[in-house]
């Protein structure tokens, strides 16, 4: 069985026997394995997170009775306020390391790859910021009718 060699300038180190490659000397980041374990944790939470979102609101309540009190009462409650901005966190953020993923796989070009990826974390973050912020900013109490 022969050794390749990759070639100079590459990202990957020397090829082991049994495949793979050895991790480069003076890369010894651990954020690909952060990136892979927060992938599977925030996959899970957001199982959760979501189809509680769905049942509660198209089951229990059901959509007949939906109604802006219903949701005013409900956003007076801060965990339900602390609910929401981790279902919006853990998906965008699960979303964006998906996507991270994706542009290093189909984008080949490295300066080609930061400017994507440039314009991916813009967009995402602020829309993040936006929700997050709308989320903690509501005040119910501002739109309730008078009685």
């Amino acid at each position: 069985m022969s050794t390749v060699i990759a070639p100079a300038g590459s990202e990957r180190g020397q090829a082991r026997r049994g495949g793979g490659y050895e991790q480069p000397r003076g890369k010894r980041s651990n954020f690909e394995l952060y990136s892979w374990f927060f992938m599977r944790i925030s996959g899970l939470i957001l199982i959760f997170l979501s189809l509680y979102h769905l049942v509660w609101w198209n089951l229990i309540v059901g959509v007949e009775h939906l109604s802006a009190d219903l949701v005013r009462e409900r956003w007076e409650n801060p965990f339900w306020r602390l609910f929401n901005v981790a279902l919006l966190l853990f998906a965008m953020l699960h979303g964006l390391n998906g996507l991270r993923y994706s542009i290093e796989d189909y984008v080949r070009r490295p300066g080609a790859q930061v400017a994507v990826k440039a314009v991916a974390y813009t967009l995402v973050l602020t829309a993040m910021a936006i929700g997050a912020f709308a989320l903690f900013a509501y005040n119910p109490v501002i739109g309730a009718p008078t009685r």
